[in-house]
């Protein structure tokens, strides 16, 4: 398997996880993996054996910021998309977040502003200057 396919695996493994911690999987959240996967090339077949599969995916996420940025971008889309952030979910997105070697500080200026949003969802945008900002002194 090639990297750059068990990334999007790694990916999306970790979206599947997400929607199913609060323990309701909303159809607005299978929706928008199934539009993740479709975007990132993977067949709905794969993605079917994906949520199926009992094994261990291993975590691989990007080497590059901007992608890495886009993932977490898509977690945090996705903890809000049902409007109801479970504490939970919040644990989830700032562990994948610390795993991906993010820094905490940013973690936690997003996942607030995402609560404090009355949708839950921030755009990429405002996820880029947070990371920005974070980011801009190393």
């Amino acid at each position: 398997m090639d990297h750059l396919y068990e990334e999007k695996i790694s990916h999306l493994h970790d979206l599947i996880n997400l929607s199913k911690i609060d323990g309701n999987e909303a159809l607005n959240e299978v929706n928008f993996i199934n539009s993740v996967a479709d975007r990132l090339g993977i067949s709905r077949v794969d993605l079917k054996k994906l949520k199926e599969k009992k094994s261990n995916i291993i975590f691989t996420p990007p080497n590059d910021i901007y992608q890495v940025m886009m993932q977490y971008h898509r977690l945090i889309v996705l903890m809000g998309i049902d409007r109801i952030i479970a504490e939970e979910e919040k644990k989830l997105c700032v562990n994948l977040g610390l795993k991906m070697n993010l820094k905490r500080e940013a973690i936690e200026e997003i996942i607030d502003k995402a609560i404090d949003t009355p949708r839950h969802v921030i755009s990429v945008d405002e996820i880029e200057n947070i990371f920005y900002r974070h980011y801009k002194n190393g």
